[in-house]
């Protein structure tokens, strides 16, 4: 889950973004649309994004049990330990997905986040984020990830466009989307199996826009 808080000035996770060229092997290109892709580990001023691990098990059934994340979330969690670790081979073999647990530097895990339906050919993919440690919400960390992975998705990743989902109601996840440049495209509507109509946003933001954050601070500074 996003939460509220700008990235801290002076971030590594939107000071000096300078994005990779694109891939000019189709071998590269091909390699990556064929086979599964390889987490990479993306460090920050406060969090790292790093590779989900079975000590982390415990912390994300929690997480997926815990009512107020699944009311604000929907996403394929796990809900025993025992169904980890094929849940967590799914995910890491699908070349579509790649998974992070986000790491509070001298704390431990707090959260996750992913890239998912990455469509390598049109430079597509849908974020999800969660902070599920509570008594971290609020400090910024949430933003800081979501600035990390779209400098990782638009830049090594050469990724277009990058979207996500959001209910209507969830309303400091919406304010860290805007914030990491997030713009609302569109408006759906989900029914929950209660027969609740519920509002669901459709945001996105490109990589020219992303880019075009980083100048536009400096400039302001």
């Amino acid at each position: 889950m996003c939460r509220k808080g700008p990235p801290r000035s002076g971030s590594k996770s939107n000071k000096g973004f300078s994005p990779s060229r694109p891939c000019s092997s189709q071998r590269e290109l091909e390699r990556r649309r064929s086979g599964p892709a390889t987490v990479t580990v993306i460090h920050g001023e406060n969090i790292v994004l790093r590779p989900i691990r079975e000590e982390d098990y415990p912390l994300l059934v929690k997480w997926g049990q815990d009512p107020e994340l699944s009311r604000l979330l929907e996403g394929d969690y796990p809900q025993s330990v025992s169904e980890c670790p094929a849940w967590h081979r799914k995910v890491v073999s699908d070349r579509h997905r790649q998974l992070w647990g986000i790491e509070l530097i001298g704390v431990g895990l707090i959260g996750d986040l992913e890239l998912d339906h990455i469509a390598w050919r049109s430079g597509d993919a849908e974020l999800r984020i969660r902070i599920g440690e509570r008594q971290h919400w609020d400090h910024g960390y949430g933003t800081e990830a979501v600035t990390l992975l779209l400098a990782h998705a638009f830049g090594p990743m050469n990724l277009q466009r990058v979207y996500l989902r959001v209910f209507s109601f969830n309303e400091r996840a919406i304010r860290c989307y805007s914030k990491a440049g997030f713009k609302r495209e569109g408006v759906l509507v989900r029914r929950t199996a209660d027969g609740e109509r519920r509002q669901v946003f459709l945001m996105r933001i490109l990589r020219d826009e992303f880019l075009r954050v980083p100048r536009q601070r400096a400039a302001a500074g």
